[in-house]
């Protein structure tokens, strides 16, 4: 999936509704449809505005996949935050780690066509590149977290762990969203296991 940057950035409110509504009739049909099956065609007539319209923000699809992907790698950055916030440095870790855990795969589940932009990302550098900067942010995040947890942690293995932990987590819970719901929460469940266990040692 090639990417264009997007043709033009909204700048006034009017603009940015339509900008925002596509994106969300977009994504609902990746959600039904999947990638492939949707067309521009489908999306304008969804969002009930002209093929246009659809170009004068999109130079084609891929370009619609790679805003919801900002867009969504915006929103799990704010739900990392949510979790591991300063006031919850001193609960327990298996709850902090469990919980955002959940509140991931939920977001991966229910949100409208996140799990497909989600498997385009492993074909997608562009997607990709978006993830691993959103990635960049929530480990930053995690160590601060962590060096506040246990200031006795060296700060290179205090980066080393949110590193580990932020991959092992990516690389699960992606795969768990290729399998059949009963299969992905027992994945799910699992890479909590592991994360505790590797966790539970320095924090």
């Amino acid at each position: 999936m090639k990417h264009e940057a997007l043709r033009k950035l909204p700048q006034q409110a009017r603009s940015r509704k339509r900008f925002n509504q596509i994106l969300d009739m977009a994504a609902q049909i990746f959600e039904e449809m999947g990638y492939e099956a949707t067309s521009t065609e489908l999306i304008a007539e969804r969002a009930n505005t002209s093929i246009g319209s659809i170009y004068r923000f999109f130079p084609d699809k891929a370009a619609i996949v790679y805003a919801l992907a900002e867009r969504y790698a915006e929103q799990m950055q704010s739900l990392f935050a949510t979790y591991f916030h300063f006031s919850a440095v001193h609960s327990p870790l298996d709850k902090i780690v469990g919980d955002t855990i959940d509140a991931f795969d939920d977001f991966y589940t229910k949100q409208p066509g996140c799990r497909v932009i989600m498997l385009q990302s492993l074909i997608s550098p562009e997607i990709q590149e978006i993830n691993k900067r959103a990635d960049h942010m929530i480990i930053e995040q995690m160590d601060a977290f962590f060096a506040v947890r246990n200031p006795k942690i060296d700060a290179a293995q205090r980066k080393l762990a949110a590193l580990v932990s932020i991959e092992i987590a990516n690389t699960l819970q992606l795969w768990a969203l290729t399998q059949d719901d009963k299969f992905r929460r027992q994945i799910i469940e699992e890479t909590k296991k592991v994360i505790i266990r590797y966790l539970e040692t320095m924090f």
